[in-house]
């Protein structure tokens, strides 16, 4: 080789250094970190940030770096590279094949530990930041579970190691579930610690209003019902945690309704598990008046038998849309593994679409829907459950398709 072009040759990474250099310090977004997730203005997960984010981080107004990141030389630079520009910086080098509570529970009190400050939480690619930070706000904050499921990364049911820890510490949450009553859409929702306290308010509202609540109580009741019915029959984790999501959002809009049925001054339809209901509203005896409702009637005690009659498809009636008849809850109860949760998910999906048809039929009945709170509650069920019904055609084709 020509002497000239090997010196060249020898030159050309030397010539590279300080290029190679000034792009890893660059400025990049934090949006091109890989899997970054905002939960809210303090709090964010993602993948691994690379220097090229350090100070778009700082810029944003990050305080903290938490990083449970496996331990490697880009945790020293981060660390190096945080300390200069004056953020602090944990690392809590958590794996993937050993999560337990005492991990949870440490990291919890460190991010609690943060509290009032920027948190930036992240690991290799989001997975275990953001498992963990969501069983942060569930058990340490009281967040809703069905909503901090919304800012997971990954579905923990494809790992048995992490299905196995959400099912344990959720298990301990499930029986005292934290109320969360709906807010305007794009706004959160207010944690309600006694469900005695629970309303969605009042206001003008119509026959058609207290309809669709009297209905949707006995709607969410069956949708119950089938998530019992997974008790040995199923172990499949994905369906399994599919209907604690299912058990915990939906016991607590039942809570939500029989309160609003009770300040309308109307009975709150009677349930087969009176446990759905909150104190002395699970009654049917119930007759409390409210003052400034029309409503509290002999009328409205006999729309409430309607209404009974209505969803159980007696009397002559239609079944309200979407649900169960005796002998698909028959198929249910008679199948196991793979046919069970074929027919839980066809038959959950046919329930939630059910649910829509509902609420599409409050919002075209003149004068119907407008109660502010109702409004609400009724557009919240419409975007969950169509998520949930997204969910649900997926999880039929993956179980197709094996």
């Amino acid at each position: 080789m020509h002497r000239s072009l090997r010196s060249l040759l020898v030159l050309i990474p030397f010539l590279l250094a300080p290029m190679l250099v000034a792009a890893q310090e660059s400025n990049a977004p934090v949006e091109s970190i890989m899997n970054w997730h905002p939960i809210n203005d303090q709090l964010y997960t993602a993948g691994q940030p690379g220097m090229q984010h350090m100070s778009a981080l700082k810029a944003l107004g990050i305080d903290t770096i938490i990083s449970l990141a496996t331990p490697s030389g880009a945790n020293l630079e981060e660390a190096n590279r945080a300390a200069e520009l004056g953020m602090s910086f944990v690392s809590i080098p958590f794996g993937d094949d050993g999560p337990t509570p005492d991990d949870v529970e440490w990291f919890s009190s460190v991010l609690q530990a943060q509290e009032g400050k920027n948190v930036l939480v992240h690991c290799n690619t989001n997975r275990r930041a953001s498992a963990f930070t969501f069983l942060h706000r569930v058990i340490a904050l009281g967040v809703d579970p069905e909503e901090a499921m919304k800012d997971l990364q990954f579905d923990p049911a494809q790992s048995k190691t992490w299905s196995d820890l959400f099912d344990q510490i959720l298990a301990d949450t499930t029986d005292a579930a934290v109320i969360i009553q709906p807010g305007a859409p794009g706004s959160d929702g207010t944690r309600i610690d006694n469900p005695e306290e629970l309303s969605l308010g009042m206001g003008s509202f119509t026959e058609a209003d207290i309809a669709f609540m009297q209905g949707m109580i006995h709607h969410h009741a069956q949708a119950l019902e089938m998530v019992q019915l997974m008790e040995g029959r199923t172990n499949a984790r994905d369906l399994i945690m599919l209907g604690k999501r299912i058990d915990i959002s939906q016991k607590s809009e039942i809570k939500l309704m029989a309160n609003w049925l009770k300040d309308a001054g109307v009975e709150v339809p009677m349930m087969a598990n009176p446990g759905y209901m909150s104190g002395n509203h699970a009654s049917h005896a119930n007759h409390a008046s409210h003052a400034g409702s029309a409503m509290h009637s002999e009328g409205a005690s006999m729309r409430m038998s309607g209404s009974m009659e209505h969803a159980a498809g007696g009397a002559g009636h239609a079944m309200m849309p979407g649900m169960l008849s005796h002998e698909q809850m028959q198929q249910l109860r008679d199948s196991g593994g793979t046919a069970f949760y074929r027919y839980w998910l066809t038959f959950m999906i046919q329930h939630h679409e059910g649910a829509l048809a509902m609420v599409e039929n409050l919002f075209s009945t003149p004068g119907a829907g407008q109660n502010q709170d109702v409004f609400h509650f009724a557009s919240e069920v419409d975007i969950d459950q169509r998520i949930e019904i997204l969910r649900m055609r997926q999880m039929l084709q993956n179980v197709s398709g094996s």
